[in-house]
């Protein structure tokens, strides 16, 4: 289990840590294009700091979840690309539900909704994808 948290603690940090730039350059970008794509635009983008921190708490659990569970299945051995991929369905399905509940995402176009939360989603399963999980192994002398 040392492994799993030490995963997870990565990929919350290195989310927590690249998700506002990413996301910022992203919607700058996007943004910047709107002129060239329609003449009249309305466009309202915002993500919040506190909006970051619970998705990254939300995947912190969802990867912890997912890392008791495999071990479990499978003894000793992790299957990265289940955990990633339950993960990842299970952090943003709940974190939509939250935007859901606060209000936050009846006001925003499916648009707004991509360069707003997809940066983060995007990060979140690449971060996932690229830091390595070893196996536990108990090694008899």
């Amino acid at each position: 289990m040392k492994q799993s948290l030490q995963y997870a603690l990565k990929v919350t940090l290195a989310t927590l840590l690249l998700s506002q730039p990413i996301t910022f350059v992203i919607m700058m970008a996007y943004m910047a294009l709107l002129p060239i794509l329609m003449e009249n635009y309305s466009f309202n983008v915002n993500l919040d700091v506190i909006e970051v921190v619970v998705f990254v708490v939300i995947l912190l659990l969802a990867l912890l979840f997912n890392a008791k569970k495999a071990e479990r299945i499978n003894g000793m051995f992790y299957n990265k690309s289940k955990i990633i991929t339950r993960s990842a369905i299970t952090s943003i399905v709940i974190f939509c539900i939250y935007l859901l509940i606060i209000g936050k995402l009846n006001d925003l176009s499916i648009d707004e909704f991509l360069v707003t939360y997809g940066p983060l989603f995007l990060i979140s399963f690449v971060c996932m994808k690229l830091f390595p999980l070893r196996n536990e192994v108990a090694i008899s002398v």
